[in-house]
């Protein structure tokens, strides 16, 4: 058998002395690798640890990085897009809000264009697509946008190129720039106005001169035309011809009325009116002229406005021809009104409060060359010996001449609107036109003193008031009538005044008569424009006014109601 091996009191095998010290030493060994090991796994640990607290700070600044960016993109007040893949891959609130949508409405938009106005749209695109190439786009840019509401918004863009996700992008800013587009467009209409109201001014100086010297032609040969009438009895070979050269005559004073209308030089003769009841009355007589016209009215309660009635008649009237002349083939002619009742929201200050009045068509619309000389005398798109082309130049003579303003908007196959505007007036309108004085003849032998300086239109006015029954005194200029005047002033009944005479003019004849003899009856006769104080100088007196060229029962009636004055 073999002897057994000694064993320690803890039950290890020792072996032979010279093993136990192996085992020691290996024991040694093994417990200072364990302690080696233990210690780098120590420090492995550690430095783990700090890598790990390291990447953590990384990661919270990241966050708060990402979160002061993100605070910062969501707060600007312009918008934010980022187009790519052909989409819309971010957005921030301020373009959410501006396009009324939310954000994951706009994500899933797969045209990034669908906002834009169509007009607009195909610019845009080329713009992106140049970007995304890396070609130059200038910037900024400005278009129009169209919100999901369905209203139009002008933004200025400006952008650069960027990578998204590995994918080639565009970043684009906007910026709403509406108000400041239409503040320019409002400076705009502003200077076109000047502008035209300059060329107004220009064409006034010139064509009232011409309307002055036609009315006086007209006048000496109305009056005569008017006596021969009288002398004539119908049956008489020469009554028609006389009764067509008068015809003629009339048109003529028709056509310089409404050049002198245009240009504003009308005696003033405006009372309240009711600008509704006038709507209903032209288009009653106007629909029954053109049936194939469909009408329809949206007349609002409106206050009277301060307007010579015959006036705004001949502009609705010119308004409804010219729209029923665009629509040859039939259409809807659109009337609509309405009160401005709040400051600032007619176009101008002294449009407001006030009345807006809408003129629509359906016709075949005007193209931008036409818009501009819209308003222009004897502009005309008809065919010869169809139009003046002073029907829209008196209408807007007369707007303009009333304090109001009238706007158009149109485009080819899209029809017309005029739109006018007119201050209003506290006083009421009157339920019915004053009636005209009644044609009166001189009851006994009075004398007038007849004052003009064209020798034909004193010859003819003499006749007039000689076969009426008075006694003429001719003064054929101011000084003149104010020697005879200053002889004859006891025995003169009335004054005959013409206003534009050369040397000394109506207005100074006139206020030297008044002085010499307050009571005397001043009947002032022109052509032309009553002058800037001569209105009010009427309005005070017992006198009145007579446009040229007069007949003898319209010159009759002037007299007599200035005679009957109190």
């Amino acid at each position: 058998m073999t002897a057994e091996r000694p064993v320690s009191a803890e039950g290890a095998d020792t072996g032979p002395p010279q093993d136990a010290a192996l085992w020691k030493r290996k024991a040694d060994y093994f417990r200072a690798v364990a302690e080696e090991t233990g210690k780098q796994r120590l420090r492995e640990l550690f430095h783990l640890t700090r890598l790990i607290a390291r990447h953590r700070e990384i990661e919270q600044r990241l966050l708060e990085s990402e979160q002061r960016y993100r605070t910062v993109v969501e707060n600007l007040t312009g918008g934010m897009l980022v187009i790519a893949g052909g989409r819309i891959v971010f957005a921030n609130r301020a373009a959410l809000r501006f396009l009324g949508l939310r954000l994951e409405e706009l994500l899933a938009d797969p045209d990034p264009f669908r906002h834009v106005h169509p007009e607009d749209r195909e610019a845009v695109r080329a713009r992106h697509q140049a970007r995304l190439a890396g070609r130059p786009v200038p910037d900024p840019f400005v278009f129009r946008l169209l919100t999901e509401a369905g209203d139009t918004r002008w933004v200025e863009v400006t952008g650069a190129p960027l990578e998204w996700e590995g994918k080639p992008a565009a970043l684009n800013f906007l910026m709403d720039v509406t108000e400041r587009v239409r503040a320019a467009e409002r400076e705009k209409q502003l200077a076109e106005q000047l502008h035209r109201a300059q060329k107004m001014e220009a064409l006034g100086t010139l064509a009232g001169g011409i309307a002055h010297d036609f009315n006086n032609l007209m006048a000496s040969a109305l009056a005569h035309v008017s006596l021969l009438l009288c002398e004539a009895d119908p049956s008489h070979p020469w009554h028609e011809p006389l009764t067509q050269i008068e015809r003629q005559i009339r048109r003529g004073a028709q056509l310089t009325s409404r050049l002198l209308a245009h240009l504003r030089r009308r005696p003033d003769r405006k009372a309240p009116v009711d600008l509704n009841r006038l709507v209903r009355e032209v288009l009653d007589v106007f629909g029954r002229t053109r049936k194939d016209i469909r009408l329809v009215t949206e007349l609002e309660a409106v206050p009277p406005i301060l307007a010579d009635e015959t006036q705004i008649e001949q502009v609705l009237l010119n308004l409804f021809v010219n729209a029923a002349d665009a629509m040859p083939e039939g259409g809807t002619l659109t009337v609509q009104s309405r009160p401005l009742d709040l400051p600032g929201e007619a176009p101008t200050v002294e449009a407001a409060p006030g009345v807006e009045l809408a003129v629509a068509d359906t016709g075949v619309g005007m193209t931008p060359d036409v818009l501009e000389r819209i308003f222009d005398p004897f502009f005309t798109t008809k065919e010869y010996g169809r139009g003046t082309g002073l029907g829209l130049a008196s209408v807007f003579g007369i707007v303009r001449g009333h304090g109001g303003r009238i706007d158009v908007a149109s485009r080819p196959g899209c029809g017309a609107r005029f739109t006018l505007w007119f201050p209003a007036t506290e006083a009421g309108a009157p339920a019915e036109p004053a009636a005209a004085p009644a044609p009166s003849r001189a009851r006994r032998r009075l004398t007038v003193l007849l004052v003009d300086d064209e020798p034909a239109v004193i010859e003819s006015a003499s006749r007039m008031l000689e076969r009426l029954g008075f006694s003429v005194i001719r003064a054929p200029g101011g000084a003149e009538a104010l020697a005879l005047f200053s002889r004859h002033g006891d025995e003169i009944d009335l004054v005959v005044l013409d206003v534009v005479m050369p040397g000394t003019g109506g207005e100074a004849v006139y206020r030297r008569i008044r002085e010499m003899r307050p009571e005397t009856r001043i009947l002032v006769a022109s052509g032309y424009d009553l002058g800037g104080k001569m209105t009010p100088l009427l309005r005070k007196g017992r006198d009145g006014f007579i446009q040229k060229p007069f007949d003898l029962q319209e010159l009759s009636q002037a007299i007599a109601a200035v005679l009957s004055n109190p």
